[in-house]
């Protein structure tokens, strides 16, 4: 029954919304409204909505005159009258052409289309083809439209999917032209050049159904990945984004290979596909409908359900299915009774969800939780139910609770089902694809192996043939089989009872195991073998231990060998990549993506290639919203200007950049400007240095140019953002010192910018490797020299374009000190301006000379500007391998520095600080003197502008404890306990190492009640064992303490702990931060102190403390102080032990900002930590770390420190012990090697720092009465 309509008033859509929506409905092209004067658009809507009432073969799709357009108007108005529709068509003012006429019939259309569509399945473009015979699908489209438009086409949904998930686009994106506003968001060139690359290059097809759009609205995303070989990175790009007509995984599957030929994205080189949809079935139909576009495709769908799928089938397959789960349900009838137990309300309330069969598949981790959870509480709940009559079934579930066999089957599932748990659990976090792969390997690996003989297991991860698994030769006795120490203490308590069952319980174990391992090996991508190369093909370490057979059956699974002939070619172009790896110079894996690695070998057209570029486009992540965030958008349309000087607010009469995405220079921006008459005007060769999204400044060159654009070819990255040029002889300027130390890529770019720099000057430098780094870097820094900078671009314009290598440049790893980044004439002027006209030098930043300060130099007189000041934050406490900072003690950067000859001082002073803020000819006078004491340390040495504070000790520790822009409410104030009141102390320690924290509140005479520790090395535990007598209780891994555990062990006083530094430290270049890696078990501890602290009314004093490096990113220490709600305070443990380590500490200990005071018992220098007979040749020495190296000194650890009867040595374990203020012996314990004492010591907090953290807590909990005191009084 046909619906009519009328248009209200508050109805209102843009055009470009109504033409957006019109083309995503009959995928069509239109950019302008009057392109439907035509009338067939609107005729084919109603064939969709009435089918049959349309006589299609009459509608005039190629209508390009007035008559023609008539013509349709009155077919489509005979139908509407027809149809019983109250609609009169404006026909004369339409074929007018009448904007607003023409608008309005199409809003009305589009309101009208809505409320009569019931889902009717219609496929426009073949419709279109039976009115006509040789047309190419467009509706009304003339040849200079055709040609104008090419292949664009657009829907709503695209455009509402850019304006939510793209944040640089503006409020009314959607009421703008649509085809130019989203060709500024997807490229100039899309989707041709996605067409391009997907024909030349393997793809990854991403499919994300039911994609939120705003406006209680979705859409199925449609994304393409592949590796980019110019960038050596992997790009994920938006194709389309579908409007669901019906919901079924057929009508899904139809519109997206509706949607790859459209565009004519080829099938052929469809390498991987990813789906993830709510329903299972969906996801296999979708996989086998892709399957049969491209039978070679690899897909990742089983992946979300692997341990959904395997933990059905192992439960079907102890053929007691049913039992448990009516079993489960019967508990969760008692979820409505009360309950006293915390444990038993908490199972009620799980078990409460359950449902059926089907919650296995959804609820893999849900199910196993609760099958873990009844198996740990059975005792209790066979109390709970013997005293409290259920709702119904009392004395059934009373006969299951005194089941041996079914509580022996839950103790069995809870052990066996752990595995598929940290597997569910890992992919629910967004690990990356290559660690869930390799995790599923291994899954595969841990369970065959759990009844399979060793022989077997190896058969069947190299075959994959399941007849091994049901062979029952190859399964393990009894007594070996893998059940888990539960059920095995439980059949020894109840032997008896059991004894009967054991050949039963025997072969429920092997059918549980077979069918599961059978299940998730068909849930993988590829067989275990397979996936085994392939991991170890990406894997820079490990493809010496892939062979050319290997290789050849990836290629055949993936359908790159068609016959042996392909397969003898993709083992002889292995063999050749493999003789090419020979030839290569060792590069470190840890310092480049194994993207980056393959780079270089992608070039040749071979199998080969093919095959590897297929992996390349594996994704990184699978989840929706990671996957969404990678997706490479063009920058919205920006304005530049291109000056010589700093850039300036762009003039009325200058264009906006259009972003152009070729598909063959995917590292190439246009940028479109018109200049004044003074603008600095570029030439073709010209180096340039611009901004995009990346960073501040890239180097790039120009490439070509026209009247109004610039053609720029980044060197070592692909960038697609806007710029702003400045000269290459700007690169003082334009050059940062951090990005070029903690960004490999940058760094690289930077080389190979002046190597062409120096080609196209005729300049040769007579070294290699870091040492021609570092005399470019100097032949740069002293303005070009020789050249001029002039002559940079006079020279490469009579050149012409030389090409030049894209490298990466992975073997060069140059170990000397970073450029300065600070502009020299300005810190120059400020000099001036200080020393001669009298200006007071705290109203200049010291390190770059700028007026706009934000806070005061730590250490010298002076200021620092918000830049700077971030800089000093994240650098001051970095160190080099020497053990001395690794930038300039005044500016944090410095090219060539002087180092203090104070062994108790590890600082170093840059040529240009030395040079103009103390005066000329500084830094060439200071080097000849040795040993030279810098201004910290003898401050009556200095002169000039550069004055140390006289309380730079104390600034310096204001300067860490506050630099966050964010402020917190002051911690809970606790007062004093009465002597008579206080209690022993209850600690819970987190990551706890050696327990130094229990051996300070010991030192400090505490009465320890309970300390509960945590820590999964299995050395410190032996040493804190051994040490405190047991006196320590040693729990699991800090991620399996739960609420009851808490409720168990506590309450506590005091929480400690201080999680892994490796992945927040910024001298770890391949640190994950924060929310990944280690740097993700600080979560874990913020968990564990919202659990442990007591609420506003309780008085009890609760104090915690959280340590962690110095030297980590600003982003990570400002997420941890939003955390936790405070700013931490930095010490060094040098100020009262011979050794350097800054740290940074959390908490809410009184008087935590208190300055360090040694005490007379601490040992301030080296000597008095050594054995007798033995000299120390410094004074202090630098960070000790679990790294052997790390105890020698010097700047190539080519000193020892210690000599002993003449000779250099190294320090003994023992003296490492009272360096860090243990009792001597203290690690001694298990036969541990000196290595693995260093480790656990290099790990460990310093004694007399901690000392100085607890000792306030004496006012508040109970001690000893110690007969002498060892406590340093601050």
């Amino acid at each position: 029954m046909v619906v009519n309509v009328t248009v209200e008033p508050d109805e209102e859509h843009s055009e470009s919304e109504l033409l957006a929506w019109l083309n995503g409905k009959l995928r069509t092209r239109f950019t302008d409204v009057g392109q439907t004067r035509s009338g067939a658009p609107f005729c084919q809507l109603i064939d969709w909505l009435f089918p049959g009432s349309m006589d299609i073969g009459q509608v005039k799709f190629q209508a390009k005159e007035e008559r023609d357009f008539a013509h349709n108007y009155n077919l489509l108005q005979g139908v509407l009258r027809d149809l019983g529709v109250k609609k009169t068509l404006p026909v004369e003012e339409l074929l007018q052409g009448d904007f607003q006429d023409s608008l309005e019939l199409l809003l009305w259309f589009k309101v009208f289309f809505d409320r009569n569509f019931v889902g009717q399945k219609y496929s426009p473009v073949i419709v279109r083809e039976i009115g006509k015979s040789d047309e190419t699908g467009d509706i009304n489209m003339d040849d200079a439209e055709a040609e104008s438009l090419g292949s664009f086409s657009c829907s709503l949904a695209m455009m509402r999917f850019i304006q939510k998930y793209n944040p640089n686009v503006p409020d009314d994106f959607l009421s703008q032209s649509f085809c130019v506003n989203v060709k500024s968001v997807l490229g100039e060139k899309y989707p041709e050049d996605l067409t391009a690359v997907c024909s030349q290059t393997p793809y990854c097809l991403y499919l994300y159904p039911g994609v939120s759009l705003g406006d209680k609205e979705g859409g199925s995303v449609v994304l393409l990945g592949f590796f980019n070989e110019k960038s050596g990175l992997c790009c994920v790009r938006l194709l389309d984004v579908l409007q669901p007509t019906e919901d079924s995984a057929a009508s899904e599957l139809e519109r997206l290979e509706a949607t790859l030929k459209t565009f004519k994205i080829p099938v052929e080189n469809l390498s991987i596909f990813y789906t993830c949809t709510q329903a299972p079935e969906w996801n296999e139909k979708l996989m086998a409908g892709v399957k049969a576009m491209s039978p070679g495709v690899v897909s990742l769908c089983g992946l979300d359900s692997l341990a959904g799928h395997a933990c059905l089938q192992g439960i079907l397959a102890t053929g007691l299915s049913d039992k448990v789960q009516e079993f489960i349900s019967m508990i969760a009838s008692y979820s409505a009774c009360s309950v006293t137990s915390k444990h038993l309300r908490e199972l009620f309330h799980v078990v409460s969800k359950w449902k059926n069969t089907s919650t296995i598949m959804t609820e893999c981790l849900l199910f196993s939780r609760t099958i873990c959870r009844i198996s740990s509480l059975w005792e209790a709940l066979y109390k709970y139910v013997g005293n409290h009559k259920g709702p119904n079934a009392h004395s059934q579930i009373c006969s299951y609770l005194e089941d041996h066999k079914l509580r022996l089957l839950f103790l069995f599932l809870a052990y066996a089902l752990e595995l598929l748990c940290v597997f569910q659990e890992t992919l629910k976090k967004g690990a990356e694809v290559q660690q869930i792969l390799q995790d599923a390997s291994a899954l595969v690996k841990s369970y065959a192996a759990a009844f399979l003989k060793p022989v077997a297991v190896e058969q069947y991860l190299r075959k994959g043939n399941e007849s091994i698994l049901n062979n029952k030769k190859n399964h393990l006795p009894f007594d070996l089989v893998k059940v888990g120490p539960q059920v095995a203490d439980y059949l020894s308590q109840h032997k008896e009872e059991l004894t009967a069952h054991i050949d039963n319980f025997h072969k429920m174990t092997i059918a549980f195991y077979t069918a599961l391992t059978a299940s998730v090996v068909k849930s993988l991508p590829l067989p275990n073998s397979a996936l085994s190369t392939l991991t170890a093909l990406l894997n820079p370490l490990g493809r010496q231990n892939v062979s050319c057979k290997m290789v050849a059956e990836l290629g055949s699974l993936i359908g790159l060998c068609q016959n042996q002939k392909d397969a003898s070619q993709l083992r002889d172009d292995f063999l050749e990549y493999q003789l090419d790896v020979d030839n290569e110079e060792p590069c470190d894996a840890t310092a480049s993506s194994a993207e980056v690695d393959w780079k270089k070998f992608v070039g040749k057209s071979s199998i080969f290639r093919k095959l590897i570029l297929s992996f390349l486009a594996l994704p990184r992540v699978l989840n929706v919203d990671q996957v969404i965030s990678q997706v490479c958008f063009c920058p919205y349309v920006a304005c530049c200007t291109l000056t010589n000087n700093v850039p300036t607010a762009v003039s009325p009469n200058e264009e906006s950049i259009v972003i152009t995405d070729e598909e063959d220079d995917d590292d190439i921006i246009w940028t479109s400007t018109t200049f004044d008459s003074d603008g600095h005007m570029y030439k073709v060769g010209d180096l340039v240095w611009g901004k995009n999204s990346l960073h501040d400044m890239w180097p790039g060159r120009v490439k070509e140019k026209n009247s109004t654009s610039y053609l720029v070819k980044w060197f070592g990255y692909s960038v697609d953002s806007e710029v702003n040029l400045q000269p290459f002889s700007a690169f003082v300027k334009c050059f940062c010192a951090s990005s070029f130390a903690d960004n490999t890529i940058y760094k690289n770019a930077v080389f190979e910018s002046l190597k062409v720099t120096a080609e196209s000057c005729s300049k040769t430098f007579p070294t290699k490797g870091n040492d021609l780094l570092a005399a470019l870097l100097d032949w740069a820094f002293g303005g070009f020299k020789h050249s001029g900078p002039g002559g940079l671009a006079e020279r490469a314009a009579t050149k012409g374009m030389q090409p030049y290598s894209q490298s990466f440049c992975s073997h060069y790893r140059c170990l000397f000190f970073c450029c300065c980044t600070h502009m020299i004439t300005f810190v120059e002027q400020m000099v001036k301006e200080v020393l001669d006209n009298g200006k007071n030098i705290e109203d200049f930043c010291l390190s770059c000379g700028s007026t706009e300060i934000n806070i005061i130099h730590p250490l010298f007189v002076g200021s620092l500007c918000l830049k700077c000041k971030n800089n000093v934050t994240e650098t001051l406490y970095r160190y080099d391998d020497d053990g001395y900072q690794s930038y300039c003690t005044v500016c944090c950067a410095g090219l060539e520095v002087i180092l203090c000859g104070n062994h108790n001082c590890c600082r170093s002073f840059c040529m240009d600080c030395l040079n103009i803020l103390v005066g000329p000819g500084t830094f060439d006078r200071l080097k000849d003197i040795d040993p030279w004491i810098c201004y910290l340390c003898e401050p009556s040495n200095c002169y000039g502008a550069l004055k140390p504070r006289e309380d730079w000790s104390i600034r310096v520790q204001e300067f860490f404890a506050n630099n966050s822009a964010r402020e917190f409410e002051p911690h809970r104030v606790y007062p004093s306990i009465p002597a008579n009141l206080r209690k022993p102390i209850r600690v819970l320690s987190l990551f706890d190492g050696i327990a130094t924290g229990y051996l300070v509140l010991k030192e400090l005479g505490f009465k320890v009640e309970t300390y509960v520790a945590s820590e999964i090395d299995e050395d410190s535990v032996a040493v804190s064992m051994v040490n405190h007598e047991g006196k320590i209780v040693h729990v699991d891994d800090v991620k399996s303490i739960t609420k009851a555990h808490i409720n168990e062990w506590g309450p506590f006083d005091l929480l400690i702990g201080g999680s892994p530094c490796n992945d927040l430290s910024i001298v770890n270049p391949a640190r994950k931060g924060l929310f990944e890696g280690t740097g993700r078990l600080f979560f874990d501890y913020y968990r564990l102190l919202n659990m442990l602290k007591p609420k506003e009314d309780d008085p009890r004093p609760f104090f915690w403390l959280f340590e962690n490096v110095v030297f980590m990113a600003n982003r990570d220490k400002a997420d941890i102080c939003r955390f936790l709600e405070c700013n931490p305070v930095v010490i060094d443990a040098v100020k009262v032990s011979p050794a350097n380590r800054a740290r940074y500490f959390w908490g809410n200990l009184p008087g935590m900002n208190r300055p360090i005071i040694a005490s007379q018992s601490d040992k301030l220098s080296l000597q008095e930590c050594l054995e007798i007979g033995r000299t120390a040749k410094f004074i202090k020495v630098r960070t000790i770390t679990t790294r052997s190296n790390s105890l020698k000194q010097g700047a190539n650890d080519e000193m020892f420190p210690v000599t002993m009867n003449g000779k250099d040595d190294n320090l003994w374990v023992t003296e490492l012990e009272k360096i860090f203020g243990f009792p001597k012996h203290y690690t001694d314990v298990r036969n541990m090697s000196r290595q693995h004492r260093q480790k656990v010591l290099g790990k460990s907090w310093s004694v007399p720092v901690i000392r100085h953290l607890f000792a306030p807590l004496k006012d508040y909990f109970a001690c000893d009465n110690l007969s002498t005191s060892n406590i340093g009084m601050c």
